[in-house]
């Protein structure tokens, strides 16, 4: 199943009407709206619906293959089955607010991830409107919901919400969007970043060089402007290079490298034999990760460092930097752009890393002589036996 994600307008709305009428036919108790109401709607009601202000209307495309997949005779692929939709909505009493809406995945195209991609979306859309959370309404008793909505970074609240007809009230989650807003600095920022960083390779380069040998397959989160991709292929190795930000990739493929976008937080993708998600692709040698989990949300850690894990074969290397310190918060330190750090002790990144699976840790602090901040240096290796 190829899934393509496309933004709808006012001028969509007769795509947009056969979608939103399944929804409210397939499950008319999850939505405030009802089938009655929308059935014999006139067109200028949907145009409205599809005219909100700074609203992002999203539907999910089925095709049975890419277009890179289509034939040479047929340039124009089909445009495919629309199999789901969400919607983004700023608040118009907090900018710092959006609500997700509208959200539904048809039954027989369940299973495959679209939820995760449509939330994502309409997550990155919101960001870039200026919010910095996203809520939703849930009812009480959808828990098929609530587990995809939590395993799309969504938490409980106690909010008030809207009273139901039976005395209930719905369920309030939010979903921080600190992590977009960090993607989104480093989009604006790339070549600002890279010109702000020095040419000398990292320290965690030559950890990796004592642990593997020459020949390893290497795959590195966070590439940015590529220095240490370039140390690590000079030193013998070969790298598979990958950054969530599109404008270091970018970057990377306009200087001649193979690169692709990846969001450590993404867990949608191919499975192994056993059945579990390799989203990274793989098996791999090593993964290397210089100052790219320090953006990742301290609950979301351990599911990360899960997905390298299973990222390389049995025996596998681990070589990561943090930050050290306590807590979390905001940092315009280089890119003048506000970005998203999780800090951690020692203690603390063990036993995260020895959580998810990994064995022979070794955490220390490798800060610079003279440096204003500090850091932390892990190395593991995946269980021979895993």
């Amino acid at each position: 199943m190829t899934i393509a994600l496309r933004r709808v307008t006012a001028d969509d709305w007769a795509t947009w009407r056969p979608v939103r009428l399944a929804a409210l036919t397939d499950a008319p108790e999850a939505f405030g709206s009802r089938l009655a109401d929308w059935q014999d709607a006139p067109e200028a009601r949907w145009r409205g619906r599809l005219s909100l202000p700074g609203a992002v209307d999203l539907l999910a495309i089925e095709h049975d293959r890419s277009p890179e997949q289509a034939p040479q005779r047929t340039p124009d692929p089909s445009p495919g089955r629309p199999v789901g939709m969400a919607t983004g909505v700023p608040s118009a009493e907090d900018p710092a607010v959006a609500e997700l809406t509208s959200m539904w995945v048809a039954p027989e195209a369940r299973g495959h991830g679209i939820a995760r991609r449509l939330i994502d979306a309409v997550a990155r859309a919101m960001a870039e409107h200026g919010a910095a959370r996203l809520e939703l309404s849930v009812m009480p008793d959808n828990h098929r919901a609530r587990r995809t909505y939590e395993r799309a970074g969504f938490t409980l609240t106690d909010a008030p919400s809207d009273e139901l007809p039976d005395g209930r009230h719905e369920l309030v989650m939010v979903r921080e969007l600190a992590a977009e807003r960090t993607l989104i600095a480093y989009e604006r920022g790339a070549d600002r970043y890279a010109e702000r960083t020095d040419d000398h390779r990292a320290g965690l380069v030559d950890d990796l060089l004592a642990l593997v040998p020459t020949g390893s397959q290497v795959l590195e989160l966070g590439s940015g402007p590529g220095r240490d991709a370039d140390a690590l292929e000079a030193a013998g190795l070969s790298v598979d290079r990958t950054d969530g930000a599109a404008a270091f990739v970018d970057r990377l493929r306009a200087a001649g490298h193979d690169a692709r976008l990846l969001d450590v937080r993404d867990d949608d993708g191919p499975r192994d034999a056993g059945g579990c998600p390799t989203p990274w692709g793989g098996p791999y040698d090593a993964v290397f990760a210089n100052a790219v989990l320090l953006h990742v949300d301290r609950d979301d850690t351990r599911p990360v460092l899960d997905r390298a894990r299973r990222a390389v074969r049995p025996g596998g290397v681990l070589a990561a930097t943090v930050k050290r310190g306590d807590g979390d918060g905001w940092s315009d330190r280089k890119l003048d752009d506000p970005r998203w750090f999780t800090y951690w002790t020692e203690d603390a990144l063990a036993a995260v890393v020895t959580a998810a699976g990994w064995c022979g840790v070794t955490v220390r602090e490798t800060t610079r002589p003279g440096a204003d901040e500090r850091w932390l240096t892990v190395t593991a290796h995946r269980p021979e036996e895993d």
